[in-house]
């Protein structure tokens, strides 16, 4: 069952707002502020920044300033207490610098990263565009990184903890490394999957090929990933619910946010507030290193994304020139290539270095890639190259975007916001004190003509016809940029009982509202969703005798732990093994223990359940031979999907004697080769591991069906950071289940007539530094099924016992 710690209610923010004296003050500390006037401009005061950090339970820090500058200055000096690490580290990857300081890397991974970042030339874009960005984004990026290097200056880079401590590369930042940064962000649907595409890609006879040796298979890999299902979601994920006033319990709008990120690496989210009396008052999560609140509520709307599955990317076969590799046709046009010439500092295994010098390739629209390792045909030919095209490159709106929806005051309001920014790769879900909710797929996605869609759609890979100016990317009017989808064509639904997305096809937000007639690359329609995304919509659409979601159903939702496959197919499983368990054929004959384990198992994956071990491995014997089973007619489900009841088809389930036996006989055996008793408590089994402590997760593998999943990557983002524990795999070992992706936030917001009411939690908590408090208390938590208060309102951050204040400042 859902627990709550430090119960409290959430005040409204009345009058004007006063500080009292901070309960402790760092070293570093200065007088706390007065009260402060609002409608303060979002610049930089001449004097310099200042904001006060306070501190809540679980290290939440709320930021007060009378700036927006200078309460991002705040914002950076608080992320760099907590996670500086990871941002440092991102720093370095983007200015292509990782080979000077770590040298080539296994594989060449560092010598490409940095060849394909300086040829994206993500950080000499971001001087371009930092002068054309609105006051308040440069406000925001000069703010942040003004903070993070007053509190590197202010301990050392010798002093610096977390998993970078001790390293060379550890150092100041700017406001241009940020926005280079933002931009970094904007491809990880797309362009992060091909840096080693593009870092390979040499005309045929270049000598430069030879510089660098990325094995094939990594580039295939990477590639892989990203151009098998034409639009990946990069391993992250998330559930967001918008509920309206017809079914909210309070009769105002309510919201659940429970995005999937990894929990090692530059993509593991972070919690705060941001305060400028009269101009923002924001709190949630977001991504270290953007500047602002990406998930979350102010006092009258509250927002999440998703990750949208549609395209952000084309690629397209150029058609050389006879005889010149680095020309082709368009029409009847030859253009010329554009050469780069990039240069790299690589460290030696001596110390010394290096610089390698490559030219690089580029056509009208994007870099060169060489995807030969997927299909020769699409290497780099004497008659044919393939070009890289990403709907977010150069994209720097984004600051913008989550500023103003910082700033919004309804769901139409928000709905207008992504019309005029888009987003890079994200759906949005919104719901207001009003009681309307909102979703939308802003994320930005090619603008096709039939023909090109149609295109698109044939090929493996997407690839388009260069030399046909006709598959060309459109300009229509209404776009955030040039030959993007316009907003008139984006799906979009407003509804006053609920919204929802979980990574599914935007043709289901609400399944008594379906929306059609979207261009193909956004998704499929009328077909089934997924697991998990079905679960989702079953959950809406079935809430049972009461009809209405208060806050404590929103996170029951998640942490209940149930799963699609337990719900539909407990029961019958247990109606086969009465029938079948110790019967002679077909792996029934030593499953009867097995079977008395799932008779007394509650049908959940928390962290005391018994029998869910036993239930994850018999589902995947069933999934590794059908991966459709609970998607579509087979093994589990006996009738078709039904595109008029996409909620509750396919079903009847109905198991295969036949593969549960076997399925269930294979897990039982998993099970005692791993040296597990077969009812062995899934807390003991599944875990994360940090500084050499183990902690129990709940969860399941989102193929199950899970809200609530629990997996583990051996990629978590581009990091350095060593992934923990290495050479992990996805199946049961003596190890057990290793977890460091999945459930990363929790946030449960509900209107009132009093304010915005929030629960949450961060699963992996909210520092990094092994020596912090919260390097690991939220993890506690979220083993016990438990969540907090998210204080909002000024009187509640004052009342929290454990509130530790300071006042920074600096130039």
């Amino acid at each position: 069952m859902m627990k709550v710690v430090a119960c409290g209610i959430v005040s409204l923010l009345i009058g004007a707002l006063e500080i009292a004296a901070p309960a402790a003050v760092s070293a570093v500390a200065t007088p706390a502020f007065a009260a402060i006037p609002s409608n303060r401009p979002e610049t930089v005061s001449e004097i310099g920044y200042r904001a006060e950090i306070r501190r809540t339970s679980y290290g939440v820090p709320h930021i007060l300033a009378a700036d927006v500058g200078s309460v991002s200055f705040g914002q950076g000096w608080a992320y760099a207490e907590d996670r500086l690490c990871d941002l440092a580290d991102q720093v370095v990857k983007v200015r292509g610098e990782r080979s000077r300081w770590l040298g080539r890397g296994p594989g060449d991974r560092y010598l490409s990263s940095d060849i394909a970042y300086r040829t994206l030339g993500l950080t000499d874009r971001a001087g371009q565009e930092l002068p054309k960005l609105s006051a308040g984004a440069r406000a925001m990026l000069a703010g942040y990184a003004a903070g993070y290097n007053r509190y590197l200056r202010t301990v050392g880079p010798a002093a610096v903890r977390g998993w970078c401590a001790g390293a060379q590369w550890i150092g100041p930042i700017s406001p241009v490394d940020l926005l280079a940064y933002q931009q970094d962000l904007a491809l990880v649907s797309s362009g992060r999957a091909l840096l080693p595409a593009i870092a390979v890609a040499q005309p045929p006879g270049a000598g430069g090929a030879k510089d660098v040796h990325v094995p094939p298979d990594v580039v295939a890999n990477a590639a892989r990933r990203l151009v098998a299902a034409k639009g990946a979601t990069a391993g992250v994920g998330s559930n967001g619910w918008a509920i309206g006033d017809e079914r909210s319990a309070s009769g105002r709008g309510a919201l659940l946010a429970n995005p999937h990120f990894p929990w090692q690496g530059e993509l593991r989210l972070w919690e705060s507030q941001l305060t400028v009396p009269g101009v923002l008052d924001v709190y949630g999560a977001g991504v270290g290193g953007l500047p602002g609140i990406q998930i979350g509520f102010n006092e009258r709307v509250a927002w999440t994304h998703t990750v949208a599955p549609g395209a952000r990317y084309t690629f397209a076969e150029l058609k050389l020139a006879p005889g010149d590799p680095t020309s082709y046709r368009v029409g009847d046009r030859v253009l010329r290539m554009r050469a780069k010439t990039v240069s790299v500092p690589v460290r030696e295994p001596d110390g010394g270095t290096v610089v390698l010098t490559r030219t690089m390739w580029s056509g009208a629209h994007g870099p060169i890639v060489d995807l030969s390792s997927l299909d020769p045909a699409y290497g780099w030919r004497t008659t044919s190259a393939v070009e890289y095209r990403d709907a977010n490159a150069g994209n720097v709106r984004q600051l913008d975007f989550w500023l103003a929806v910082a700033k919004s005051s309804s769901v139409a309001e928000v709905a207008a916001l992504n019309a005029k920014y888009g987003t890079a790769w994200l759906n949005t879900v919104a719901a207001d004190r009003a009681g309307a909710t909102w979703y939308g797929d802003a994320a930005s996605t090619p603008d096709l003509s039939p023909a090109a869609t149609a295109a698109w759609l044939a090929s493996p890979i997407g690839l388009l016809d260069g030399s046909d100016p006709g598959q060309d990317w459109l300009i229509e009017p209404g776009a955030a940029a040039p030959g993007l989808l316009p907003a008139s064509r984006w799906p979009r639904l407003t509804r006053r009982d609920y919204v929802f997305n979980a990574n599914n096809s935007p043709w289901i937000a609400n399944p008594r509202q379906p929306i059609e007639g979207f261009p193909a690359q956004l998704g499929e329609e009328r077909a089934a969703l997924p697991a998990r995304a079905r679960f989702n919509a079953m959950l809406l659409a079935d809430p049972g005798p009461h009809r209405r979601f208060g806050l404590g159903d929103l996170v029951s939702a998640v942490l209940s732990n149930e799963t699609l496959s337990s719900r539909l197919l407990l029961g019958p499983v247990r109606d086969l093994c009465r029938e079948h368990a110790g019967s002679a054929g077909d792996g029934w004959r030593d499953v009867v223990k097995a079977c008395a384990v799932l008779d007394g198992w509650d049908g959940r994956f928390s962290v005391h359940s018994r029998g869910s071990v036993l239930w994850r491995e018999t589902m995947a014997g069933v999934l590794a031979a059908y991966p459709d089973a609970l998607v579509a007619p087979g093994p589990l489900l006996s009738s078709a999907f039904d595109p008029r009841d996409p909620v509750h088809t396919p079903g009847g389930p109905k198991p295969d004697p036949k593969v549960l036996g076997q399925a269930l006989d294979k897990a039982r055996r998993t099970l005692e080769a791993a040296g597990f008793p077969l009812d062995v408590a899934l807390g003991a089994v599944q875990h994360s591991e940090k500084r050499g402590r183990d902690f129990p997760v709940p969860g399941a593998p989102d193929t199950l069906g899970a809200l609530d999943v629990a997996e583990y990557t051996a990629e978590p983002g581009t990091t350095t950071e060593p992934v923990v524990p290495p050479g992990a795999g996805g199946g049961l070992t003596k190890a057990g289940y290793p977890v460091n992706t999945g459930t990363s936030m929790l946030l449960a917001v509900q209107f009132t007539g009093r304010g915005p009411v929030a629960k949450g939690l961060l699963t992996f908590s909210e520092s990094s530094d092994p020596a912090s408090p919260h390097f690991a208390d939220q993890q506690a938590l979220f083993a016990r099924g438990a969540v907090r208060d998210c204080l909002f309102a000024e009187p509640a951050i004052l009342a929290d016992p454990n509130l530790r204040t300071a006042v920074v400042s600096g130039a």
